[in-house]
């Protein structure tokens, strides 16, 4: 009786609280709370805030036998190397658009002096329609505009743009709280002499642009124009116009179909009252294609990214309408993950580290494929001395490692030659990237579509031909600095020498026969074959001829011949993965990539919910032909019933299934407050996770969202 009387005190106690917590596994008795303990913040001194940076954030690999040097080694050769890359790619952004950006301001600068009065000065950037690409072009704008117009910028997205309140409490807040010092918000709603405004109200902002000597431009940049409610834009813009004659504004208008079509969704008012001109900016498919030269296909780039991953990295580009910053972000992750999981990446890029080696790691490099392919030559050639010493000498085969590293760099810079070789004739249909893509992993051979080139150079025009022979010499006496290619006329004088006199040799040829009127040919091109004419019985028969050839054309046909020997001859290469080392400075994986940048989140969760087995690991998760258990998690049991279900699902059906499920009918079952409580928890994780909400039918149902595999 005792007992009875202290739970009815205690239920007495609880009954007008607002909220419990329910702990079946705890003591009901005990009913005190913890004592609360006191947070003490100790401050690290210089010696521990230097310590704490010094650590690695890289992972001990060699399942943790790998030596902390290396460790640190790893993560110092990646930020280091990626710090040059990185550089290389802010100086194109840098450089990117500098005309559009350069016309825009002095556009705006000049605008006072040109805009008739009462209109509002507007510059419209046709962006192109690649969404995602205007936050850096608006970026750089704002940045030039204030550095050199000194005018105040406010980027406004559609997002920003909710209302028209909304819209003008973005732009005065942007404006007013860059002029605050030390990150200190001013009050907005108060001026100096009293008065009280509201945070939409232009005159506060008018107020606060009197307290500066000099009357400066305010730019309200419309970043995706398009994508504002016309009514809302034509009302905002007609509102801003009226207090032109006390503000100065401008605007900048991102478009991206076309000005014609982006006027017709205002209204013909709202369009009189703007004064402005169109600008072109460079399109997202050049700026990636300049990245991909100086991050990817550059010779001093230190590790080679392989097709697949390369590929995806571009679909993405083209396909889902990324942004530059994403493109970059996937590379830098690319390079880390080749850092971080590689046991043998400090040695790039030409084994500078080579002296932190240690045996576990010469054991690794003796089992890489592409060693085992080299030794395995040797064996064939004979020269059996050799991959004896590469088995058994560690120093022979630190050695033969350093030379591999070291002659890496010069297939690279080969290779690039070749690729420019063959992008400047134009004859190949694909695109530089997909050709860099295909060359460094198969190489370049004279089949395949590589014959294509060799077919093009064996059928030029003589005016064709001395075009490509000048561009060529021209790219071997300058290089290209976009591929970090310097000139190699000095290592290669013969080659040179031979392509000149071919030019030479063509210009006379070309002089002589023009004065003599003759049209300059080879035997191999289109006008040296005629089709003759010839009748049999009545029937006409055609018939493909080759014309005479001059002893001029026959002279030209052996220039082309010493060409195309010459070309056969150079451009070939073996592709990447038949270099011995490759693993060393090579990466191809796209599992990490596809992971982190295309998430499927959906599809991981209906699998942790269909088999909990997958990711809990336990027996009691563990079922057969999809079987609802009692030790299932409570959410996976009722996302199966969930499956099972129509468009409404009844709460009291699916309780009743449940709990015929884990009631105390079976064994080990739960008590009816237990299992009432858990099915609550799961139904409002299922709603977190979108799978169902609540229904405007029928109030004890909830609607189903989501399908399986839709």
């Amino acid at each position: 009786m005792a007992s009875y009387e202290g739970f009815e005190e205690a239920y007495e106690e609880k009954q007008h609280h607002a909220a419990y917590i329910f702990d079946p596994s705890g003591d009901p008795d005990d009913t005190t709370r913890p004592a609360k303990r006191r947070r003490v913040s100790r401050k690290l001194d210089r010696h521990e805030v230097r310590g704490t940076r010094k650590q690695s954030s890289f992972q001990s690999l060699l399942q943790g036998a790998e030596p902390e040097q290396t460790v640190k080694l790893r993560q110092e050769t990646f930020e280091r190397l990626w710090s040059v890359i990185d550089s290389r790619i802010q100086s194109i952004l840098r450089d990117t658009n500098q005309s559009t950006l350069q016309q825009v301001t002095s556009f705006l600068q000049n605008a006072p002096d040109h805009t008739p009065e009462g209109k509002i000065p507007s510059a419209f950037i046709i962006t192109g329609p690649n969404i995602a690409s205007q936050d850096l072009l608006f970026e750089q704008l704002s940045e030039a505009l204030q550095r050199e117009a000194s005018a105040r910028v406010v980027r406004l997205r559609s997002g920003d743009a909710v209302n028209l309140r909304a819209a003008l409490r973005k732009i005065i807040q942007d404006i007013v709280s860059r002029n605050s010092a030390d990150g200190d918000e001013l009050d907005l709603t108060t001026s100096k002499d009293g008065r009280r405004f509201l945070n939409y109200d232009l005159e506060a902002l008018y107020t606060h642009l009197k307290l500066t000597p000099r009357r400066s431009l305010v730019v309200i940049a419309f970043q995706d124009s398009e994508a504002f409610d016309s009514g809302l834009l034509s009302d905002l813009i007609s509102l801003l116009g009226s207090w032109l004659d006390r503000i100065p504004f401008a605007f900048l208008f991102g478009v991206a179909t076309s000005v014609e079509l982006f006027e017709a969704r205002l209204l013909k008012s709202t369009c009189q009252s703007l004064y402005g001109d169109q600008f072109d900016v460079e399109q997202t498919a050049s700026i990636v294609d300049k990245i991909f030269k100086t991050a990817v296909a550059h010779s001093k780039a230190p590790i080679l990214l392989g097709p697949n991953l390369l590929g995806g990295l571009l679909e993405r580009q083209r396909g889902q309408v990324a942004s530059i910053s994403d493109f970059i972000r996937s590379l830098k992750y690319a390079y880390m993950c080749h850092f971080y999981a590689n046991p043998l990446s400090f040695l790039v890029p030409d084994g500078v580290n080579s002296s932190a080696l240690q045996p576990g790691h010469l054991e690794i490099i003796r089992s890489l494929p592409s060693l085992c392919q080299t030794i395995e030559a040797f064996v064939e050639n004979k020269d059996i001395l050799q991959a004896k010493q590469l088995l058994e000498n560690d120093k022979k085969l630190v050695e033969h490692l350093i030379g591999c590293l070291q002659e890496q760099q010069r297939w690279v810079t080969k290779l690039l030659r070749i690729l420019k070789t063959l992008a400047i004739s134009k004859t190949l249909t694909i695109d530089f990237a997909t050709l860099y893509m295909d060359a460094s992993h198969s190489g370049v051979g004279l089949s395949g579509q590589y014959s294509q080139f060799f077919d093009s150079i064996k059928r030029m025009e003589p005016s064709d031909s001395e075009r490509y022979l000048c561009q060529l010499l021209d790219l071997m006496q300058h290089g290209d600095q976009s591929l970090g290619l310097d000139p190699w006329t000095e290592e290669t004088p013969k080659t040179f020498t031979l392509l000149s006199d071919i030019l030479a040799g063509i210009k006379k040829l070309r002089h002589d026969a023009d004065d003599q009127g003759h049209v300059l040919r080879s035997k191999y091109s289109g006008q040296s074959k005629i089709l003759r004419t010839t009748v049999v019985a009545q029937k006409v028969q055609l018939s493909q001829d080759t014309a005479a050839l001059t002893d001029h054309d026959k002279s030209y046909t052996d220039l082309i011949h010493r060409l195309l020997e010459h070309l056969e001859n150079t451009l070939c290469i073996d592709g990447a993965y038949s270099r011995p080392y490759n693993e060393i400075w090579s990466y191809d994986s796209k599992t990490p990539y596809k992971d982190v940048f295309i998430p499927r989140p959906r599809n991981v969760l209906e699998r942790a919910l269909s088999r909990p087995h997958d990711y809990l690991g336990c027996s009691c998760c563990k079922t057969r032909d999809d079987q609802l258990m009692p030790t299932l998690p409570t959410t996976a049991i009722l996302y199966q019933m969930y499956l099972e279900t129509g468009a409404l699902i009844n709460a009291a059906d699916i309780w009743s299934a449940y709990y015929a499920i884990v009631g105390e009918d079976n064994e080990d079952g739960l008590d009816e407050r237990t299992a009432l409580v858990l099915f609550y928890r799961s139904m409002a994780e299922m709603k977190a996770m979108g799978f169902v909400k609540q229904s405007r039918k029928k109030a004890d149902h909830v609607a189903k969202l989501a399908w399986k595999g839709l």
